[in-house]
C-alpha cells in the first residue's frame, strides 16, 4: 500500500485505508460526505474531479463515488464466482444499493454479527486493495 497522503491516523496502516472505505460505502447516496472525505483529497481523485467533473456540484465527492462503484464492480465482476468470495461479492452489491446490514444479513440468510465479522471484513478488503491499486497506478 504505497500511497502515503494524509487520512489521519497512520496512513500506511491497511486498517485506516479500510476504514476510510467502509465509510465512504456507507455514504455513496451523499456526495456532500463524500466530498468531505479524507479519501477525496488524494490526488489522483483531486486530478479525476477537475478533469471529468468540473462544473458539477461537489466534483471531488462525484469522483469519489464514481471511484468506489468501479472498484465494486470490478471486484464483484471478478470474484463473485469465486466460492470463498461470493458472499463477500453478494454483501457489496447489496451496499452499494442503500441495503442496511439487517437487510443483507436477511437476504443472504446469516446473522448480522457473522455478516459483519466475515462478509463485511473481507468485501471492505477487497475494494479496499482495489481502490489503493487505481489510485496509486492513475487507473
Amino acid at each position: 500500500m504505497r500511497h502515503r497522503e494524509p487520512l489521519g491516523g497512520d496512513s500506511s496502516s491497511p486498517d485506516v485505508w479500510q476504514q476510510r472505505i467502509e465509510q465512504a460505502l456507507r455514504h455513496l447516496g451523499d456526495r456532500s460526505v463524500l466530498n468531505k472525505s479524507p479519501l477525496a483529497r488524494l490526488s489522483y481523485i483531486e486530478g479525476l474531479s477537475t478533469a471529468r467533473y468540473n462544473g458539477h456540484l461537489l466534483p471531488r465527492g462525484l469522483a469519489l463515488h464514481d471511484i468506489l462503484i468501479s472498484c465494486v464492480e470490478r471486484v464483484s465482476n471478478e470474484l463473485s464466482n469465486e466460492p470463498g468470495l461470493a458472499k463477500a461479492c453478494t454483501y457489496l452489491k447489496l451496499l452499494t444499493n442503500g441495503a442496511t446490514c439487517r437487510e443483507i444479513s436477511k437476504q443472504l440468510g446469516l446473522s448480522r454479527e457473522h455478516i459483519s465479522r466475515v462478509y463485511r471484513k473481507q468485501a471492505i478488503e477487497l475494494v479496499t486493495e482495489q481502490f489503493l491499486s487505481m489510485v496509486n497506478n492513475g487507473k
